[in-house]
């Protein structure tokens, strides 16, 4: 039978051993642990006490708990003249706040925290593992440990290779920094040592944050030449960080980025931006980029809660310097300032933004500075009109550099409802009062004074869905058909002639055909009589998958000179919309979006693929524009372009990827790339490579090399980002 802790809280008890300070407590602690006054437990098969030397010998299954920390041996030996624990392997001590140990043979205080340990391994945080031939543990918060390998990664059997591991003469973990210390270290991929560093020291894996040097990253480009990365981080207190890092390249190229990131109660900002010192290309100093993101909860300022604000700033010193050094293909950054509120009832938001142009071919003086943009709608519930009743009052002001400013003041009164109708017919009415106060300077073409402009608008709705259930061997298949007809009519009051600076470009699509006013801002108003018709189709199937297209056309009483050629909507009768889109489960989507007219010609066609697999993803996209006339930006040439972009995991462990971008048109390559991804439980490499084929006057067409490499267990890991554990080859039976 059995025996415990009883026979051994028995012994201590009698021969007065609790004094020593291994106490004793009968049975095994509930909480794992004990109370200050009896902290030690410990069970066994057999205990036996010899009076002269004063040791106590417990064998045969032992465990001592302490405090949360529990030791594991095949037998332990007290010596209470020595006060000193010996432990017979194989033996295991767990510390909740440490992590677990195990070791061939230890001999250690009582309380279980300094001591000497034989043939060691460490496991910290489930994730890293070190082994040594000899460890020691001293003063409650270090232990050292001699010869040592680490590694995160599984070893496979018949192997003694893991993906990588870190061979030190000396490795010391300090519980109470939370940090460990390598000597003479070297680091080694798959066997083979590609570093050397006297000392590193890295957070332990638990810790979320910590400052130190980061994983070095490596890249070229054939404009800057090789380039290496060694990112810095540094925390600066529980809710704020930065990083720094320098980036090298062998054309001479010395930049420094940075990123500041701090929370508040309230919110919080991030800050990131580089620095040239020295371009590498040709030797200009202080070239660079800043961008900045950030949101907070307002006080209440006695205007009620729950107004909030964010912000974006995005800026470059020049229109080349992003492209050359690989940061972002954007032609056009935008920088914005805004508070917000959105209840039920109302919506608020006063904001600013600015814009600056990365194109050749366009001056940022040209673009508008928008201080001013205000919108502020509230809904109500009128009495004896039922429906809803929407009232709108917004602001907009335009600055140029060089060029037209505008200020526009206006609101509108906006009333809708909705019947429903005998047969399942759907019926909905509305009105619509919008005015606006526009002022214009530095533009001779337009009056020098301010000018009023008021809408009104009228509108009607029919829906008549209809719905039929087929019953099949497979399940119920619904069908649903929907013909919608609104008829509307709206004009204009006062001047008509007034800048446009938000509704220059004009989209057609299936999207809008039953909007009442197609124009996307404020600028331009449809008007005079017309009727937006069209039908929807719905099919659901059983098996999972559905299909839905939607066909429609705008018929007007007389054309709206306001809608160029382009945009389908000119003359009587516009161009014809269509969708179709199709759903495969959550897997597989596809959707075209077309714009045609009556003899089949398209002027615009838009088709989009999405699969989203465990193994593999696929995003295809192909966009045919026709060749156009915009009274705004001029003759626009046709666009017919091809895009993939995908991702298959050949095996559990390897992820191949790719991309490419192809002008129909000019029969050209616009971009294209691939990489490798070479993933486990312990480590993340990736390899790629990218081209872009496009040019300007200050940056030619490139090729990007990247490489980098995540440790899972050195201050960060592929965990999450790549959950498959390494594969092991089958083992001869």
């Amino acid at each position: 039978m059995r025996r415990g802790g009883s026979i051994f809280a028995l012994a201590l008890t009698l021969l007065g051993l609790g004094a020593s300070g291994a106490g004793a407590q009968d049975g095994r602690a509930s909480d794992g642990g004990a109370p200050d006054d009896l902290p030690a437990t410990l069970i066994a098969d057999s205990v036996s006490y010899d009076r002269e030397t004063r040791r106590l010998t417990a064998t045969g299954d032992v465990e001592v708990l302490y405090q949360g920390r529990v030791l594991r041996a095949r037998a332990i030996t007290y010596d209470q003249a020595a006060d000193r624990i010996e432990a017979t392997g194989p033996i295991s001590l767990t510390d909740p706040a440490t992590g677990v140990l195990l070791a061939g043979g230890a001999a250690l205080t009582p309380d279980l925290r300094d001591g000497l340990i034989e043939s060691a391994q460490v496991l910290i945080g489930e994730k890293l593992q070190i082994a040594a031939a000899e460890a020691r543990r001293s003063e409650g918060r270090f232990t050292t440990l001699y010869r040592t390998v680490a590694s995160s990664c599984e070893i496979c059997a018949g192997s003694h290779t893991p993906t990588w591991s870190i061979r030190a003469s000396r490795v010391t973990r300090d519980e109470v920094a939370q940090r460990i210390y390598f000597e003479n270290a070297t680091l080694q991929l798959l066997g083979w040592p590609v570093a050397w560093l006297p000392r590193m020291s890295v957070p332990d894996p638990g810790v979320n944050r910590a400052s130190g040097v980061l994983v070095p990253m490596a890249q070229h480009s054939n404009i800057y030449g090789f380039g290496v990365k060694v990112p810095y981080f540094r925390v600066l207190g529980p809710t704020s960080d930065a990083t720094l890092t320098p980036f090298l390249t062998t054309t001479g190229a010395k930049l420094l980025e940075g990123e500041y990131r701090r929370r508040f109660d309230s919110g919080g900002f991030d800050f990131n931006g580089v620095f040239a010192l020295d371009d590498g290309l040709d030797g200009e100093f202080g070239r660079g980029a800043a961008f900045a993101t950030g949101a907070f909860a307002l006080p209440d300022f006695g205007l009620g809660a729950g107004f909030t604000t964010d912000f974006n700033l995005a800026v470059a010193s020049d229109d080349a310097f992003l492209q050359q050094f690989d940061y972002s293909d954007a032609d056009l950054l935008t920088s914005y300032a805004r508070i917000t509120r959105t209840r039920t009832s109302d919506y608020f938001e006063l904001g600013s933004v600015a814009f600056q142009s990365l194109r050749e071919d366009q001056a940022s003086t040209t673009l508008p500075i928008v201080p001013l943009d205000f919108v502020y709608r509230e809904l109500l519930a009128p009495r004896g009109l039922g429906g809803q009743l929407a009232l709108e009052a917004q602001g907009l002001g335009i600055l140029r550099a060089d060029g037209q400013d505008t200020l526009r003041l206006g609101g509108d009164v906006d009333w809708r409802r909705g019947w429903t109708l005998p047969w399942g017919i759907l019926a909905s009415a509305g009105a619509l009062g919008d005015f606006d106060v526009y002022r214009v300077w530095d533009d001779p073409t337009l009056p020098d004074s301010a000018v009023v402009r008021a809408e009104p608008n009228v509108n009607v709705e029919l829906r008549w869905p209809f719905a039929r259930a087929v019953a099949t061997p497979a399940g119920v298949v619904s069908h649903v058909i929907e013909p919608i007809a609104q008829v509307i009519y709206s004009d204009t009051i006062g001047e008509s002639d007034v800048p446009n600076n938000d509704s220059t470009l004009v989209e057609f699509d299936t999207t809008n055909l039953f909007s009442i006013d197609r124009f996307p801002g404020e600028d331009r108003v449809e008007t005079g009589l017309r009727a937006n018709l069209g039908i929807g189709y719905t099919r659901y199937d059983p098996a999972g998958w559905s299909l839905g297209a939607t066909v429609g056309q705008v018929i007007r009483a007389e054309p709206d000179d306001e809608f160029y050629e382009s945009t389908g909507l000119a003359g009587k009768w516009s161009d014809v919309v269509a969708a179709l889109r199709l759903d495969i489960g959550e897997a597989l989507s596809l959707v075209d979006r077309a714009l045609f007219d009556t003899d089949l010609t398209f002027s615009r066609n838009e088709f989009t693929m999405a699969y989203v697999g465990a193994t593999a993803g696929v995003r295809a996209s192909y966009v045919f524009l026709a060749e156009s006339d915009n009274p705004y930006y001029g003759p626009q040439p046709e666009t017919n372009e091809f895009g993939i972009d995908a991702r298959y995991r050949v095996l559990p462990n390897w992820e191949v990827r790719g991309l490419w971008r192809y002008d129909v048109t000019a029969r050209d390559n616009l971009r294209a790339g691939g990489g490798v991804i070479y993933g486990n439980d312990c480590a993340q490499f990736d390899l790629s490579v990218s081209r872009r084929y496009t040019s300007s006057t200050n940056v030619p067409p490139s090729t990007s090399i990247g490489f980098s490499v995540r440790l899972a267990g050195l201050g960060g890991g592929s965990e999450g980002d790549w959950p498959a554990a390494r594969v092991c080859a089958a083992q001869p039976s």
